[in-house]
């Protein structure tokens, strides 16, 4: 059967740019359709506010000068935004891929087809990359009420003076997090017992308690009834244990795979997307790679799964994804990266008697006191035989102990080569080899083999 294309792309995200220039370098002839998104920019610029916005200048400062250093961090990120941006689709032409700004559906199996307003596109396989969406909860009167995303309301040009969140998912918890540092009265409404409760349960306390530090209001476990709009610009949140009233709502719902118009239903039967161990949908032709599957949907999971798929989808199922070895971060202050299981999954998976768990807090090291960072802790799980199961930190270079800690999951290196590595003594890195000497300490206290064989050898030495 002839093709025009080895693959097609659906979704203008960051993944599926990632995924069309690895499959354009790969030698495959490579269609991407925007459907409707800008690619990188919008989270790029995202992320941008953020690192922007989690340092103000000064949250005492009065209101006009306050709303002033707000527009020139947005101004700032939406120029990094653009300058980082700019010249993506052009450089993926040159590359060989038709980048094609329609929306684009399937509409035939035999041969695959996707049609666009202006084109028909007959291709091997599909690639789904399309995101996700936000979806509003079913609350009585939510529909009468203005609202912003977190994306959205990280690009408004003035502040409010107060802020009710309703949700608790990663990019909502950093919003929460920022509004506090800018001086804003901001409180948060979860249904849920425990925040970020896919994360270590270490992990979970220490943003709670970060953030309650830091001024906020949580409400946990705790359903609003309903949503009144008081007339005034503000709005009234009531809850079983209180009424919250603030100026801005902002909804951090957990987002929806944005699936929405490109027939996927009748292809896969079903309306959910759900993918095997190779990211193939139930279709065997179509597959998927980030946020559109669900989850935090992070660049770094995301630009992984888009390698795989694209390797499976142009050659055959070949390449598993490996979720325990890939690092990631939230973007709190200081960051919290992972990498592998947490403790309660190492626990099911091995059984408690066989883990090892090593808790290092970040005071203890020197150069987190002269940076005036001593906040933060590096927790390892690793398997009694050697093998590392997991790593949670928290500090001012986090992503880097994880980074580090992943490669090594990645080659296998057992724990205790991790103690004896040499590493800068004054350097945050130095914290993996410190968690690990705990481990190693153990191995040698008296009445283990290790130290009564030692003694025996010194006794042996000293009279011979």
């Amino acid at each position: 059967m002839v093709v025009d294309y080895d693959l097609v792309i659906l979704g203008g995200t960051p993944e599926g740019y990632e995924a069309a220039q690895y499959a354009a370098q790969l030698g495959a002839r490579v269609a991407l359709i925007l459907q409707g998104l800008d690619g990188q920019r919008s989270p790029l610029q995202t992320q941008s506010m953020i690192w922007q916005a989690l340092r103000p200048g000064s949250v005492d400062a009065p209101e006009p000068n306050r709303d002033a250093a707000w527009q020139w961090a947005v101004q700032r990120a939406t120029l990094i935004a653009d300058t980082f941006t700019r010249d993506a689709p052009p450089q993926l032409m040159m590359q060989g891929v038709d980048v094609i700004s329609e929306q684009g559906h399937i509409v035939s199996d035999r041969p695959l087809k996707v049609a666009t307003p202006s084109r028909q596109l007959t291709t091997r396989g599909i690639l789904l990359a399309t995101g996700s969406v936000r979806a509003a909860p079913t609350i009585p009167a939510l529909a009468a009420i203005p609202y912003q995303t977190p994306e959205e309301f990280l690009r408004r040009e003035t502040l409010p003076s107060s802020v009710a969140i309703l949700g608790s998912d990663p990019l909502g918890l950093t919003l929460c997090q920022i509004l506090c540092r800018w001086g804003i009265a901001t409180t948060l409404v979860t249904p849920q017992s425990t925040l970020l409760n896919r994360e270590d349960p270490r992990i979970s306390q220490w943003i709670k308690a970060q953030l309650m530090a830091e001024g906020a209001r949580l409400f946990l476990e705790s359903n609003i009834k309903t949503i009144t709009s008081t007339g005034e610009g503000h709005i009234d949140l009531h809850l079983p244990e209180a009424t919250v009233t603030a100026e801005t709502l902002v909804l951090a719902q957990p987002p929806m795979p944005h699936v929405a118009g490109m027939n996927l239903e009748e292809r896969l039967g079903s309306p959910s997307l759900k993918v095997n161990r190779y990211l193939q949908t139930a279709h065997p032709r179509i597959y998927a790679c980030g946020a559109v599957m669900g989850g935090y949907g992070l660049p770094a999971i995301a630009r992984q799964e888009a390698r795989i798929a694209v390797n499976n989808a142009l050659f055959w199922n070949r390449q598993v994804i490996d979720y325990c070895t890939l690092p990631y971060h939230l973007p709190t202050e200081p960051a919290m990266a992972r990498v592998g299981l947490t403790e309660p999954q190492a626990q099911k998976r091995y059984g408690a008697s066989s883990l090892l768990v090593g808790y290092q807090p970040l005071y203890d090291m020197p150069k987190a006191h002269w940076q005036e960072s001593t906040l933060g802790f590096c927790k390892l799980i690793a398997h009694r035989n050697g093998q590392i199961l997991g790593g949670h930190s928290v500090g001012p270079e986090a992503t880097e102990w994880m980074q580090a800690l992943a490669m090594l999951m990645t080659h296998k290196i057992p724990w205790w080569e991790i103690a004896a590595f040499p590493t800068l003594p004054d350097s945050l890195m130095d914290i993996l080899r410190q968690t690990t000497q705990q481990w190693e300490r153990d191995r040698w206290l008296p009445g283990q083999w290790r130290r009564d064989w030692a003694e025996n050898w010194f006794n042996w030495r000293r009279n011979a």
